[in-house]
């Protein structure tokens, strides 16, 4: 039987480019849970994806992937081809392939979503190639409190 766990000290978090306004911290990474399981085609990427305050993504669209993301904290707008919707904590979203989209953090303070690719598409490897950083404590406090939300 396949299982693969992480505690918070063993998330790796990047940034795609330098100069980003938002980083992930990888949860699941597609390509190694594709390789793992002999089965590339079963491949999804998940991710916590942090905003710094005024942050967001650039426009962007999957070809084939569905995008999901799920607000942890803080407030923001996704915009979605000819339409926005508002995110705040407990929304969710999701976004079909062929959809043009991104995403802003419209909040005093940082964004934090859960955010999955269903099938990765290639994000993983994406964000992989990106710039090394890390959980600060704020950024730590968020997902403990995440966490400890599902718990109850």
């Amino acid at each position: 039987m396949f299982s693969w766990t992480k505690t918070l000290d063993q998330y790796e978090t990047f940034r795609i480019s330098p100069g980003d306004s938002n980083k992930f911290v990888l949860l699941v990474d597609g390509v190694r849970l594709g390789r793992e399981l002999e089965e590339p085609a079963a491949s999804f990427m998940m991710a916590i994806e942090i905003f710094d305050p005024g942050g967001r993504t650039p426009i962007n669209v999957h070809e084939v992937a569905f995008e999901h993301f799920f607000v942890l904290a803080g407030e923001g707008r996704a915009f979605l081809d000819d339409f926005a919707v508002a995110l705040v904590p407990g929304a969710h979203l999701v976004v079909p392939p062929k959809t043009v989209h991104y995403i802003v953090n419209q909040g005093v303070g940082r964004l934090y979503l859960l955010t999955s690719m269903i099938p990765d598409e290639g994000f993983s490897t994406l964000i992989r190639a990106g710039i090394p950083d890390a959980l600060d404590a704020e950024d730590e406090a968020v997902i403990r409190h995440a966490v400890k939300a599902v718990d109850r």
